[in-house]
């Protein structure tokens, strides 16, 4: 089970996940996240992805995280493993621009 709140104020919109982000629930975080990123294309506007109660990412959540990260969604964590499943991420999302810029 996943628990999904956002909260918006300004330019910020803050989501925080607890539970295990897996399966469906990937599939669910992605729409909201669809949604909410298509109201809020403005350049200055900040997204958050708070995942201090998440216990548990399986691929394809790790993959949606992936992507959020590169669509300039900072994540944040408290626990060691989600810390370290984020350092992993935003390496990858880093080599990954690398590449894009290396190509284009």
């Amino acid at each position: 089970m996943l628990r999904i709140t956002v909260e918006e104020k300004d330019n910020l919109t803050n989501f925080r996940l607890e539970g295990r982000l897996q399966g469906d629930w990937v599939k669910e975080l992605q729409r909201c996240w669809i949604w909410i990123y298509a109201r809020n294309v403005n350049p200055r506007h900040q997204f958050s992805i708070d995942l201090s109660n998440v216990n548990f990412v399986d691929e394809s959540g790790k993959a949606l995280l992936t992507r959020m990260a590169s669509q300039n969604a900072k994540l944040q964590a408290t626990s060691p493993m989600m810390t370290s499943l984020i350092q992993e991420i935003n390496e990858l999302s880093a080599a990954q621009a690398c590449a894009l810029t290396i190509r284009g």
